[in-house]
């Protein structure tokens, strides 16, 4: 006699066969951020998403500036994207130098990758991420002290 499972629920379950965990959130993010092609089409969205439109009137969309009535440490990045995506890499800079910074890293690993097969592994591997994106960070705040001191970060408010 023929059992048949109609339901579908016990198909997967094989004696002795190992059961295969679901990758962790952060196990998905280093698969999406270890290939250039994937942040390349990520940076071509945020682009379009950025030089979609928006003005510079009003609060924007900042939670931080909404809250405490302060400049946060991205203040000016989309305006700064905009510029880039226009090519005024000045104006940009002017706004926030992180991005121009970014682009230059985006350049810098693109190349790296297409050109030198032997450093991808290293390129791809979740230390040196890890290691950029603390970097990136501290820059970040860093940027931001010294505009909150020297009183450049664009009035737009």
């Amino acid at each position: 006699m023929t059992v048949i499972d109609a339901d579908h629920d016990h198909d997967d379950l094989r004696l002795g066969a190992p059961e295969v965990a679901a990758p962790s959130p952060w196990a998905r993010l280093a698969w999406f951020v270890a290939s250039p092609w994937r942040i390349a089409l990520l940076a071509v969205a945020a682009v379009l998403a950025v030089d979609a439109g928006g003005t510079d009137d009003g609060v924007g969309v900042c939670l931080f500036r909404r809250c405490t009535g302060g400049y946060c440490p991205g203040c000016g990045m989309t305006r700064s994207a905009r510029h880039l995506t226009r090519a005024e890499v000045g104006a940009a800079w002017q706004d926030h130098p992180i991005i121009v910074l970014l682009a230059l890293q985006g350049v810098v690993v693109a190349a790296l990758f297409a050109t030198a097969r032997v450093l991808r592994p290293r390129l791809r591997s979740p230390r040196t991420i890890a290691v950029v994106a603390i970097v990136n960070g501290v820059l970040l705040v860093a940027i931001w002290v010294v505009r909150l001191v020297d009183g450049s970060i664009p009035r737009f408010f």
